[in-house]
């Protein structure tokens, strides 16, 4: 936030959440009268600056990739108090005013689990035999709306598998693996016992807004991750014996 005088200007991001959660309420419950333009609103009297006034040249420098800058956004009490109208936020980029998807946004997904596959489907399992494991990789797609007003489509997609054998080994790779005959991810038990194979996926995601003029994806920052667990089973050995 910067001080402008006895006003506030605050991010353009904040100034639309503002200006759009005053217009979502009834008419008369509303706070503030809004008008974005790059004239300046400001009384004689004031000793706050005016942003440039000529909506066909914003200022130098300022550039942006997604479309014209938009010019600042103004407010002023629907109760008159003498105060007039109010720069809220200056001149922006048209991203500037969307909100972004993060990785608390990410993390809050419920994101359908990918399933363990394993060969031999069950147990028991052998000793010093390869166990074959693999994923089936598929993205999740959802619909979100962040702030109570922006729509986001947002699509996750798994970029790492992290295999937990249950004998205190472990196996992390960016591929998901294949199915027999492929033994791209295979895991040899040493010793006797029981176990059962977790899979913890890692997620990244992209997403777009629908209030997006350029409808472009963009990268969401952070990871998510899931887990699933696989079916008990017993790990064998089988000994020869020779007999009369």
């Amino acid at each position: 936030m910067v001080e402008v005088g006895d006003e506030v200007t605050v991010s353009a991001f904040e100034a639309e959440s503002e200006r759009r959660a005053d217009l979502a309420r009834p008419p008369g419950q509303r706070t503030f009268e809004y008008e974005r333009t790059a004239d300046c609103l400001l009384t004689p009297a004031s000793s706050a600056p005016c942003p440039q006034t000529n909506p066909e040249s914003p200022p130098l420098s300022l550039t942006c990739e997604d479309g014209p800058p938009v010019a600042p956004l103004w407010r002023r009490r629907l109760v008159n108090d003498g105060t007039g109208w109010n720069m809220r936020s200056d001149w922006a980029c048209p991203s500037d005013l969307l909100p972004q998807f993060g990785e608390r946004d990410l993390r809050r997904l419920k994101i359908e689990p990918l399933t363990v596959n394993q060969q031999p489907s069950e147990g028991p399992m052998l000793v010093t035999k390869p166990v074959i494991v693999y994923a089936e990789p598929a993205e999740r797609e959802y619909h979100v709306v962040l702030f109570g007003t922006y729509g986001v489509d947002v699509v996750v997609s798994p970029v790492e598998y992290t295999w937990d054998f249950g004998d205190g080994e472990t196996l992390s790779t960016r591929e998901p693996g294949r199915p027999y005959p492929a033994f791209d991810l295979t895991h040899v038990y040493g010793e006797r016992g029981n176990a059962h194979i977790t899979l913890t996926t890692t997620w990244s995601a992209k997403y777009r807004l629908d209030d997006d003029p350029a409808q472009r994806w963009r990268e969401a920052e952070g990871t998510a991750v899931t887990v699933d667990q696989g079916v008990e089973f017993d790990v064998i050995e089988l000994r020869t014996k020779l007999v009369d």
